[in-house]
């Protein structure tokens, strides 16, 4: 063999040349990749990432100095056509787009596919983002986003604004604005579990007493048969049976949609005020036929307050009180776990009516008349 320094000839094998000393063994040098020419931009593989590894960057000036964020690619191929875009056209047109830019762009989209009821609550939460809606999203960062849950009393609310953070993050990524989901990395606040309030007998020996005020009905009905707001709000004559003694309505979950709820048998006061209530109103319109928001205001509200059983200044009753009030009553009264889960409509319930109606009927009936009206009366109560 010869020697790769002095170039004699030495014995095959030698690890060192016997003449000036030289290590054979060539160093074997890793190919580097190509390198781009100064102020062309970047792309760079992040291996954390491994969806959309490549990431690229661009000069920020005409001088090629400094970096702008452009994307994140799954492939080298498109992040090359991506630069080589971003070099003749520039920055995408969302570069510059605020928080509440991308809020109504990601709105648009995103309501065409949720429910009446997702869209109220995320225009509702959208007030929250509002004091950083100005800033551009590729500014925006995590802490951001931490601050306005940090800011929140309720972790259902901390938790649908760090899945609203989350979504509207994605919708920059989608568009090249940014390439990290802040919002993901919110963090929620520890939050005390609060006993839920539920009306007491005393209150409900009020409501009795003033039953001859639809409010107080409507309150009344709520807590008998363990609607939600909404579901109370929906139902309309076609929904109820008046001679098999149930009516049909549920919401939010596909258990507790389309539910039986059968009347009370021995509170036959309940089935009464549905009576009443559908004399002159059409077959397909709402009993109630108002706005949430009215109906919690003017009526569940403005009820308990006209009887003493309303403090703002304290913790309260709430439109919801009326469901754990009818879970605490019918639990309280022997009704089977069973037949409970059917008529509020939680998930383990996952036989449809449709099928089983007639069955379904004849046991939650048999199940409700256990409920009873409170056998005393009172005639003040405080909270």
């Amino acid at each position: 063999m010869i020697c790769i320094k002095c170039g004699v000839s030495i014995p095959d094998g030698s690890i060192y040349c016997n003449i000036c000393g030289k290590k054979q063994t060539a160093t074997v040098r890793k190919s580097r990749t190509h390198k781009r020419a100064t102020g062309t931009g970047t792309i760079t593989k992040d291996k954390r990432c491994k969806k959309r590894p490549y990431v690229v960057r661009a000069p920020s000036t005409a001088t090629g100095t400094g970096r702008v964020y452009v994307g994140a690619y799954p492939d080298m191929k498109s992040a090359q056509a991506a630069l080589e875009d971003y070099m003749r056209n520039g920055r995408p047109k969302l570069y510059n787009a605020t928080l509440a830019d991308i809020y109504d762009l990601w709105s648009k989209v995103h309501f065409e596919h949720v429910g009446l009821d997702s869209v109220r609550l995320y225009t509702y939460m959208w007030k929250r983002f509002e004091p950083i809606g100005k800033i551009k999203m590729s500014a925006i960062k995590t802490a951001h986003f931490q601050q306005i849950v940090n800011g929140c009393t309720s972790k259902s609310a901390a938790n649908t604004i760090r899945a609203m953070a989350s979504m509207l993050c994605k919708y920059a990524m989608e568009n090249d604005i940014i390439n990290k989901n802040y919002g993901e990395l919110v963090r929620l606040p520890k939050f005390e579990k609060k006993e839920k309030l539920i009306f007491t007998d005393e209150q409900i020996a009020v409501l009795w007493q003033h039953s001859d005020d639809k409010r107080a009905q409507a309150i009344l009905a709520m807590i008998y048969m363990g609607f939600r707001i909404g579901e109370m709000l929906m139902i309309t004559p076609a929904d109820i049976n008046f001679d098999e003694g149930y009516l049909v309505t549920g919401e939010k979950t596909d258990a507790g949609k389309k539910r039986v709820i059968p009347f009370p048998p021995e509170i036959p006061e309940i089935k009464t005020f549905f009576s009443e209530w559908c004399k002159g109103a059409r077959e397909h319109e709402p009993l109630w036929n108002m706005q949430v928001n009215q109906f919690r205001n003017e009526v569940f509200y403005a009820c308990l307050a006209d009887m003493n059983m309303l403090d703002k200044n304290k913790r309260h009753l709430t439109p919801h009180s009326t469901r754990h009030t009818f879970g605490s009553l019918s639990a309280r009264a022997g009704m089977r776990p069973d037949a409970l889960q059917k008529i509020i409509g939680h998930a383990n319930y996952a036989v449809t009516a449709e099928i089983y109606i007639h069955k379904d009927v004849t046991e939650l009936k048999t199940a409700m008349s256990a409920l009873r009206k409170p056998d005393h009366t009172t005639k003040n109560t405080t909270n």
